[in-house]
């Protein structure tokens, strides 16, 4: 058997001396404004003033819930909180309105009716959630069993009385009992039932219970002492347990939905880093293989080619080749690690890459080293030539300068130069220019790669027309003028 308990994670012992504080207030109240100042009796003539605010509250809640989380169970808990809630209201104005006491006969005649109507609902209870609403239907089923109970209000209690009591007791016994132990274990008899929450089923048939018995002590009772304080007991739990379980569910699992908001945002939020890695990774696939392309159209052409530039076009395709391997490979540690790099041996092939396609780049080997790894600076100062070579006016310019610790790759073109709106926005995912017909990731991704090598990519604002990037590297100890040793690379010339 499970535990009727709230779950700790949603609930406290101060909500429910909080909600205990509350619906004690009517209670305290009615007793003060007593002509004869007894509570109990005061109370017993007023009783539904107790639970037909905590039924409305707890179908409030339970609506809320159904709306978050859309359970059949809700909704047919909706049904029978606010159907309870809205009969017990109109018993409690007809409480007011009478000189005395309601006749007990009317109480039972009206639960019994109650009873019946949710027997119907719950039969029917297929359709709501799916083309009804829960609280419109619950409202409902109250306006019918306040109609029969107004209908009994205006029969004569004496013909209630040749009913014998005892088999009305017991039939009224059977009816709560029915109801509570559907609750109770009839969460395998019908999938409604079962996707409430044990402890949620279990609170509510202790507070059908705690009402069946109030009102039983209502009918049977013979206004003795022991019998009113069963009566108000009775209510008062019964309302208590209703509010504290269904505001506790309706914190749960508002609680959770956070939660899960929370966990698919972060599910977003990788998919998303993923979805940017791959793009990443497919932008320098793509433009590696046009360089490819393009040198193997030369190379393949029948248009005279000097045995030097062969040369030089068969050892960029050989170069970008094993680039191009790299890139689809799965990463390993020595395909991210830092190493010293030849910036001639890195350069080299892209500038001729670009050259294949038609494009005019000045370069010149410089014979600088740095300390990053080979693939990430041929990515990024590729994402530079691109740019460049497709705004250039008429060539696009690389310079490779020392600075301090650095070794500095300028990257210039003579074309309109970055729209003055896009200066502090040009480096953020997917941003382009106007004229731009690429995706606007290349040069987000040129400065994470190179901020990863412990370097800086910026923009110059040179108002003299162009653009201007310069990409800043660790510089190598070991390369010229260094004593450390280098690592053979064999640089093209452009």
């Amino acid at each position: 058997m499970t535990s009727a308990r709230v779950p700790g994670d949603a609930w406290s012992w101060r909500h429910t001396s909080l909600i205990v504080a509350v619906v004690l207030t009517p209670v305290i109240g009615i007793g003060m404004i007593a002509a004869d100042g007894d509570l109990f009796v005061a109370t017993v003539d007023l009783d539904a003033l107790i639970v037909s605010p905590a039924a409305l509250l707890a179908a409030f809640a339970c609506y809320a819930t159904w709306w978050i989380d859309r359970r059949q169970g809700l909704a047919w808990a909706t049904i029978g909180l606010a159907a309870l809630g809205f009969q017990e209201l109109v018993r409690g104005a007809l409480q007011r309105v009478t000189s005395g006491p309601v006749p007990s006969i009317h109480v039972l005649a009206a639960d019994v009716s109650a009873a019946l109507v949710v027997v119907v609902a719950i039969a029917l209870g297929h359709q709501v959630g799916r083309t009804l609403d829960p609280a419109a239907v619950g409202f409902g089923v109250g306006a019918l069993v306040a109609g029969c109970r107004l209908a009994w209000f205006g029969t004569d209690p004496a013909v209630g009385l040749h009913v014998q009591r005892g088999l009305s007791s017991a039939a009224y016994v059977v009816t709560v009992a029915l109801v509570a132990g559907l609750l109770w274990w009839g969460a395998g008899l019908t999938p409604r039932i079962g996707s409430i929450p044990p402890w949620v089923r279990q609170r509510t048939a202790f507070a059908i219970a705690a009402v069946g018995v109030a009102h039983l002590a209502l009918f049977m009772g013979d206004g003795s002492p022991t019998a009113r304080t069963v009566v108000v007991l009775g209510d008062v739990v019964g309302a208590v347990l209703l509010v504290t379980t269904y505001l506790a569910l309706f914190i749960r699992v508002v609680g959770t939905a956070r939660q899960s908001y929370s966990n698919l945002g972060d599910e977003l939020l990788r998919a998303r880093r993923a979805d940017r890695k791959h793009r990443a990774r497919m932008h320098e696939i793509n433009a590696t293989i046009a360089g490819i392309t393009s040198a193997s159209r030369l190379l393949l052409s029948t248009h005279e080619i000097s045995a030097e530039r062969r040369t030089t076009l068969q050892g960029m395709v050989t170069s970008e080749l094993a680039r191009l391997e790299r890139l689809v490979a799965p990463p390993s540690a020595d395909a991210t690690s830092s190493r010293s790099t030849d910036l001639d041996a890195t350069i080299g092939p892209l500038v001729v890459s670009h050259q294949a396609r038609g494009r005019r780049i000045s370069w010149a080997p410089s014979g600088h080293r740095v300390l990053a790894n080979r693939d990430a600076v041929a990515e990024v100062i590729n994402v530079l030539l691109d740019n460049a070579a497709t705004h250039a006016r008429s060539e696009a310019e690389v310079l490779v300068t020392p600075k301090g610790g650095y070794v500095q790759v300028v990257v210039h073109d003579d074309g309109p130069g970055v729209d003055r709106s896009l200066l502090g926005r040009v480096f953020d995912w997917g941003v382009r220019g106007p004229r731009s017909t690429g995706q606007g990731i290349g040069l987000n991704i040129a400065r994470e790669l190179a901020r990863q090598q412990g370097g800086s990519l910026d923009l110059i604002d040179d108002r003299s027309g162009g653009a201007t990037f310069v990409l800043d590297l660790p510089r190598d100890p070991g390369g010229p003028g260094g004593t450390g040793s280098q690592v053979e690379d064999t640089p093209l010339t452009a």
